[in-house]
């Protein structure tokens, strides 16, 4: 059974706050599993080569990141459903059972989803490039459960 919160409370907005930190960033590992893996590593390094000098820049940010892509693929999924898994127990302390589920599967479904993939499918270069700093702690953080998955 949930708990009650005022809504000027902090632990109410501390709990929306961490609600939507958890839809953007499953969000983001959604978008950037559809644009990063969707380059081949041939592609980023003609690109890097010999792409206009923004192509350049962006790829040449990519390639270090996309070159373990079986490792990128996991840890990117890792944390895509540790963040969707972890939404409904929040909104499990804000709203009944039925409402955490309806309004976690809609967030999900629409900006964990279909709007990320719907940006990186157009802008998976750019985003990928601008994200890869965050990629690759993410990378080391999830290495120990990561890296074996990567090598079945």
């Amino acid at each position: 059974m949930g708990f009650e919160y005022r809504c000027s409370g902090t632990g109410f907005w501390s709990r929306i706050a961490v609600v939507a930190f958890l839809v953007l960033f499953a969000g983001m590992m959604s978008g950037l599993t559809l644009g990063l893996m969707s380059m081949s590593l041939v592609d980023l390094e003609v690109l890097a080569k010999s792409g206009t000098p923004n192509d350049r820049k962006h790829a040449t940010k990519i390639l270090p990141v996309v070159k373990r892509q079986h490792l990128l693929l996991c840890t990117l999924l890792i944390c895509n459903a540790a963040a969707m898994e972890t939404l409904p127990m929040f909104l499990d302390s804000l709203v009944p059972a039925w409402g955490a589920i309806l309004i976690s599967v809609t967030l999900i479904l629409l900006f964990g989803e279909i709007i990320p993939q719907a940006f990186c499918s157009r802008y998976g270069l750019a985003i990928g490039a601008t994200l890869a700093p965050v990629v690759q702690v993410l990378v080391v953080i999830c290495f120990p459960i990561a890296y074996p998955i990567s090598k079945v």
